[in-house]
């Protein structure tokens, strides 16, 4: 029998008792995550927690889900891949891997170490228990493992395919040794590993005394449920939504190898009950590790802020993998969206987060109180790699460094959480970093003026500035954004700034402005500041009480000059001018432009009044049409050749592009084997 509102199936199990259960699988999956973080060995689990841990049904679909502790984006990750590695399990196996493209993108980057154990209750498989960690390191061409210019998966570490890292509760310490040979920082990488099997033993625990009290068919009826009771929420969430189809494109900076932007195209669809996202016109695989791993699915670093949507209209909606399946996708094979192996895809992070941005700028042409302005959409761990006394190297992160949410109908942004919201990650104390690692910070907040004006005011970003202490050290600070193209702001609010990184050497008094960070090295005595974007503004700033100006500037978030030039709000001696305030903000209302719904700023809108979307349709399907082994080439020769013309003031058309690549494209596939 089918529910006639969404198609989902008729729940089976009793009202109350399927809300019992449903509370009994969050509570199981965060005590998890709490026993893995307590038993964590390294700061970036026990300090910052970057960890996951779920309960999954024996068809692979994540039925029990923490909301407290670890990564809160990962709920419909699919198993049935892994599942299906073996052909059968015993009480006490445990699956160890982390290798994206064996895993159907279960593990997304190499650094995320998984478990997954199978729990049998009366000689019957009842389900799955899942933890993964950030690991410090897993090998690879940099300390850390990843950095933005890797090009292919083997530079970035040790790819583990699904093996039996435990049969039956014995432990096959070759392929433990396997690993912890290849890595930077063995003792680190082993404490978290029997952190995560302190967790997996909790929820066979857990799931054990659930199946004795209720009984086995019972706890089966009720994971079904679960799932079908939150798909069927989910639908009722998206009929909330204008039917319409809407389209939004944004851009990481460039792709580290040149000054070419990386666009991202989103074409959303609703329809009923029914959210559909369409990625053609993105960006083809790129020869950095900006790629993602996605299989063309629903894959979570695609979709997951349509999950968050959904929770924030509807908050008490169980989590599971049924929030999302009412949205579907299509990726072109080949994208950046959807790459083929080797590509390297370390830094998935920073375009999934961007991805969700081009969403959210489509959705937000559906109703301009329906999302927020753009947020900073930069997480850039520092790792900090140095040699002890002894010459082991030690590496550690000092701080998850990020921006500000954007403004939104209903208030400000929130100061330095923007892409935390994929995790429940923390910052690290400060006399934890400075006891770990060889530094002395010489200050950590909020960064003034970084916010964009708005009616709501944008978040603020992080800054970060500390001296080494360590004659050599090195440092790596992936997922950098928002330096050229900064965060949109909305309905009138204003772009939030653009993130910056400087460095004073040692026994200079001069700072240098570097750019992002690959790996750089350092020695005792430099100094650097690492500066994140804030948040977009959403509203028209002028609209804004002065009295919360004021309050701003007091508190540091917006300067003086800024409270005058972007909120015409005058302050003097402390206080508020009224009478200048009312003159000034009657001057700047008549000077002021509108922006329409988006204001991108000018870097952006430059950009693109060459780079039209008719010129991108051009260019991006001249790219897919080419032999894949030769787009990379032809992607840097024919954006280089046009955007020389459009440099030199020339107009780019579709057949500008058609003439260039007859020069740079042609001739790169005539060259081909075969051609």
């Amino acid at each position: 029998m089918k529910a006639q509102d969404t198609g989902a199936n008729a729940l089976l199990t009793n009202p109350i008792l399927l809300e019992v259960l449903m509370q009994r699988f969050r509570a199981v999956a965060e005590e998890m995550g709490y026993a893995l973080q307590r038993t964590g060995y390294t700061a970036f689990v026990n300090e910052t927690a970057d960890l996951g841990v779920a309960l999954v049904t024996p068809k692979g679909e994540i039925f029990g889900y923490p909301v407290s502790i670890g990564i809160s984006m990962f709920a419909n990750l699919a198993f049935g891949a892994v599942i299906d590695s073996f052909d059968n399990y015993q009480d006490g196996d445990v699956v160890f891997y982390n290798d994206p493209y064996t895993t159907a993108g279960v593990a997304s980057h190499l650094p995320d170490v998984n478990m997954l154990t199978p729990i049998f209750c009366g000689g019957q498989l009842v389900c799955f228990a899942f933890a993964y960690v950030h690991s410090t390191d897993v090998g690879g061409n940099v300390p850390g493992s990843l950095s933005p210019t890797h090009r292919e998966i083997f530079q970035e570490g040790l790819r583990i395919t699904p093996v039996k890292l435990y049969k039956a509760g014995v432990r096959n310490d070759e392929v433990l040794l396997l690993l912890l040979n290849n890595v930077r920082v063995p003792t680190d990488t082993e404490g978290d590993l029997m952190a995560m099997r302190t967790a997996l033993t909790v929820a066979d625990r857990r799931v054990r005394e659930l199946v004795a009290r209720y009984g086995i068919e019972t706890f089966r009826g009720a994971m079904s449920d679960a799932l079908d009771y939150s798909e069927r929420r989910a639908r009722q969430v998206i009929r909330r939504i204008t039917p319409g189809t809407y389209r939004f494109c944004d851009y990481l900076d460039d792709d580290v190898g040149s000054k070419l932007p990386i666009r991202l195209c989103a074409t959303v669809t609703v329809d009923g009950d029914r959210l559909h996202v369409d990625f053609d016109g993105t960006e083809v695989q790129v020869p950095s590790a900006f790629n993602v791993f996605s299989l063309g699915r629903p894959h979570p670093w695609l979709i997951y802020k349509v999950m968050f949507l959904i929770l924030t209209l509807e908050p008490d909606i169980p989590v599971n993998a049924g929030l999302l399946r009412p949205v579907t996708v299509s990726v072109p094979e080949g994208s950046i969206l959807n790459c083929r192996f080797p590509a390297a895809v370390g830094l998935r992070t920073t375009t999934g987060v961007r991805v969700q941005d081009a969403i959210f700028g489509a959705l937000a042409q559906a109703a301009d109180d329906l999302v927020p302005a753009c947020g900073a959409g930069t997480i850039a761990p520092i790792v900090f790699a140095e040699r002890d006394a002894q010459g082991r190297l030690v590496v550690n992160v000092l701080e998850p460094m990020s921006g500000g949410t954007g403004g939104h109908a209903g208030g400000d942004g929130l100061h330095a959480r923007d892409v935390v919201d994929i995790a429940n990650l923390r910052n690290s104390p400060l006399e934890a970093v400075e006891s770990k690692a060889s530094v002395r910070v010489r200050g950590y907040g909020l960064r003034c003026d970084s916010g964009g004006a708005g009616l709501y005011r944008g978040g603020c970003g992080a800054f970060l500035e500390f001296e080494v202490l360590a004659a050599e050290c090195s440092i790596t600070a992936r997922g950098m954004e928002r330096h050229r193209f900064r965060p949109w702001g909305l309905a009138g609010g204003q772009c939030g700034s653009g993130g910056r990184v400087t460095l004073r050497r040692s026994g200079k008094s001069e700072e240098a402005d570097i750019g992002k960070i690959d790996l750089l090295r350092l020695n005792r005595g430099d100094v650097l500041r690492v500066e994140i974007a804030g948040g977009g503004g959403w509203g028209d700033p002028l609209l804004r009480e002065p009295q919360r100006v004021l309050d701003d500037v007091l508190d540091g978030f917006v300067s003086e000059a800024a409270a005058r030039r972007c909120y015409g709000v005058v302050i003097q001696d402390g206080g508020l001018d009224p009478v200048a305030t009312k003159r000034l903000r009657g001057e700047l209302t008549g000077a002021r432009a509108s922006t329409g719904l988006f204001a991108f700023g000018e870097e952006r809108l430059a950009y693109e009044r060459g780079w039209t979307d008719e010129v991108w349709k051009c260019y991006s399907e001249t790219l897919y049409a080419m032999p894949a082994s030769v787009r990379g080439e032809a992607r840097q020769r024919l954006w280089t050749a046009l955007e020389e013309q459009r440099l030199a003031g020339k107009h780019l058309t579709p057949g500008a592009v058609n003439e260039a690549w007859q020069h740079v494209g042609a001739p790169l596939v005539a060259t081909e084997p075969g051609a």
